[in-house]
Formats: C-alpha cells, sequence, structure tokens
C-alpha cells in the first residue's frame, strides 16, 4: 500500500506540472484569439492545479498514523479534501456562467483559425491521457480523491473538445456560437461538482457501506464451524481503512477456547480478504422452546384473521441472543395492499408483539400473499 501511496503522489505532481502548462497555453492562445471558451478552459486547468494540490496536502495527510486523539487514523481527510474541491469548482463554475452570460450579451470580436482549433484538440488529447494514468493509479491505491481526480481530467477533456469544436463555427462566422460553449461549461462544471460535493459529504458524515459488502462480511463469518447466526453488523470507512464490529451466535455448550477461536479465525479472514479491521463480538444462542413458539404464533394467526389486508405468515425464528428475545417473520399482504398501509400494520403488530409477549425486536419481512 505504501508504493501506492508514493506512486499516487508521483501521478498528481504529473498533473499539477501538466496542467501548469496547459494552462499558460491556453491563456497565451485564449488572449490572443479573444475566445472566452478559450479562457473559460484556461482558467479551468488553473482550477486543476489548485484541486490536484489539494489531493496531494490530503493524501500525505490520509496516511498519518492513529494517534491519541484520532484511534482510527485520518482516512477522513481525503473527504474533506474532496469537499474543498468540490466548492472551489462551484464558484468556478459560478463565475464562468456570469462571464460567458455578460459575453454572450455583449459580443466582441474573435481571431480565429484552425491551428488555434488544433491547439485545443492537442490539450483535450493530453488531458484524456492523464485522466486514464490517473484512474489506473486511482484504482490501484483505492483511492476516492484520487479517482475524483481522474473524473476531473476526463470532464476538462470533453469541455476542451467542446471549445474545439465551437471554434470551427466561429472560424465559420458564428460568433457567439463561443458564449454558448463557455455557458454549457460552466453549467457542466457546477452539476459535477455538486455531485462530487454530495458524495464527500455523505462519506465524512458516514455513509452505509453497499449491501454487498455486508453480505460478504456475513457470509465469510456463516462459514465458520459452530457459528449459528451473525447480526449487528457495523461498517465505519475512514479513507481506505474500515472498521467493522460483528456479533455471531454460539452454542452456550462450547468451551471459552472453542469459541474465541473461531471469534479470531473470522477476525484473521476479514484482514486477510482486505476487508478491515475486524472485532467479533461473541453471543450465546439459545433454541426457543416449543411452547413459546406456539404461543408467538398464535398470537400472529389471531392478528391476521382480524385484518382485513394481512392473509398468512410464514418463516417464524426466534432468537435468543444474552436473554434478549429476537423475532423474524414473513407477513404476506393482499395484493394491491398500499405500501404505506402494510408498513403501519406491520408496526401495529411488532408493537403488540413486544407488549404482550415481552420480545425485545421484532423484524417483519413485509411481502405481497402467494397461495
Amino acid at each position: 500500500m505504501e508504493n501506492y501511496h508514493s506512486l499516487s503522489l508521483k501521478v498528481s505532481w504529473l498533473s499539477i506540472f501538466v496542467n501548469a502548462v496547459l494552462a499558460v497555453a491556453q491563456f497565451i492562445v485564449g488572449m490572443s484569439s479573444g475566445s472566452i471558451s478559450i479562457i473559460v478552459d484556461a482558467v479551468d486547468s488553473l482550477r486543476d492545479i489548485v484541486a490536484t494540490g489539494v489531493v496531494v496536502f490530503s493524501l500525505n495527510l490520509s496516511k498519518k498514523p492513529a494517534d491519541k486523539e484520532h484511534p482510527f487514523g485520518h482516512g477522513r481527510i481525503e473527504d474533506v479534501g474532496g469537499i474543498i474541491i468540490s466548492l472551489l469548482l462551484v464558484l468556478i463554475g459560478l463565475t464562468f456562467l456570469k462571464d460567458s452570460f455578460l459575453r454572450l450579451i455583449h459580443p466582441k470580436a474573435i481571431t480565429m483559425n484552425f491551428f488555434i482549433v488544433g491547439v485545443m484538440v492537442a490539450v483535450g488529447i493530453v488531458k484524456l491521457f492523464l485522466g486514464y494514468i490517473t484512474q489506473v493509479v486511482s484504482k490501484k491505491a483505492s483511492s476516492q480523491i484520487l479517482e475524483a481526480d481522474a473524473f476531473h481530467h476526463y470532464t476538462d477533456c470533453i469541455t476542451t473538445f467542446l471549445v474545439a469544436f465551437g471554434l470551427v463555427f466561429v472560424k465559420l462566422g458564428f460568433t457567439y456560437v463561443d458564449s454558448i460553449i463557455g455557458l454549457l461549461i460552466a453549467l457542466l462544471i457546477i452539476y459535477w461538482s455538486y455531485n462530487m460535493l454530495r458524495t464527500f459529504t455523505d462519506n465524512l458524515i458516514g455513509k452505509r457501506a453497499p449491501v454487498e459488502f455486508y453480505n460478504k462480511v456475513k457470509n465469510i463469518a456463516s462459514s465458520f464451524k459452530f457459528v449459528e447466526g451473525v447480526h449487528d453488523i457495523e461498517i465505519h470507512s475512514y479513507g481506505d481503512n474500515r472498521v467493522i464490529s460483528l456479533h455471531i451466535e454460539m452454542s452456550p455448550a462450547l468451551s471459552l477456547e472453542e469459541a474465541h477461536s473461531v471469534a479470531d479465525s473470522i477476525e484473521k479472514k476479514i484482514h486477510s480478504e482486505k476487508l478491515g479491521r475486524c472485532v467479533v463480538h461473541m453471543d450465546l444462542k439459545h433454541r426457543a422452546q416449543a411452547a413459546e413458539k406456539l404461543i408467538l404464533e398464535k398470537a400472529i394467526r389471531d392478528f391476521v384473521k382480524k385484518n382485513k389486508y394481512t392473509k398468512d405468515f410464514h418463516g417464524t425464528e426466534i432468537i435468543t441472543v444474552e436473554n434478549i428475545s429476537i423475532v423474524n417473520f414473513h407477513l404476506q399482504f393482499e395484493k394491491g395492499t398500499p405500501l404505506e398501509e402494510s408498513h403501519a400494520i406491520s408496526h401495529k403488530l411488532s408493537a403488540l408483539l413486544k407488549e404482550q409477549l415481552g420480545f425485545a425486536k421484532v423484524n417483519i419481512h413485509i411481502e405481497p400473499y402467494k397461495k
């Protein structure tokens, strides 16, 4: 991972150097021709230098080891850097929008030739190549902020090609196309920036991991001998560092040594799969008595008969963990039942079972009735 970190920094410095050269070239061409779209694209290249500078700063800070004040490391500094980049993009996009609109209302003469068009095409190709290199490294390093930087390069490639396309029309006498392209680039920058801002903000707040990731963790834990159930999986991400905790259910007949060996093996397996650091909590699982299940099913059956929307139920399961009883079952509804109504009914049944039978938690999976 250290090699990938070093490679990420090298790619970022390469990006800064290349964009500095491109920005100077575009400014010279833009000022000499009077094209607002080229000037906007040149400023966009300067924005890339600032944005990638934030990437370098974030990558360096994110790799600082955990300390007393930050026990899970500094990985989320990448998300802070991403938010800064996104806000910069929004501000620049708004500035571009204003300048391009004013140029559309008050047009100015533009000096254009196909050499300038060729320069912009060449700039677009360089940005495409830079985006590809950055994306490859971002996947190897599992860096979201580097992936965002690669996305910037791709969007810059698109906007630069748009500028080149618009300049062809300017050459043919349609001067207003230059301002329209400037407006379009500004709107694209604002739109892309907003989506990036939302993504990084979600990560910083603490976004739920994909369902597939939870399932993978659960499947690994469930595959071990003596594990009779897995619940309360929690996943916290700090950049590319994840902290995972979960509870496994085991028979009280096991010895402490056997149970601890299973938990320890699960933690090592999850870590070896590069899913993250893991802490496994051991819970005792008691089988529900047959009489207890009969009482539960009678209560559910009586409720189903009294409600006009409910048709049947199945898959009843009672799990007792550390003297807390949990109920799981499927509740079937008449076809066409409004979703809001089905949720209200299931909440009512859940409250009834907790109140009358003393269950701590009731998990009801609602579904349409099938004969």
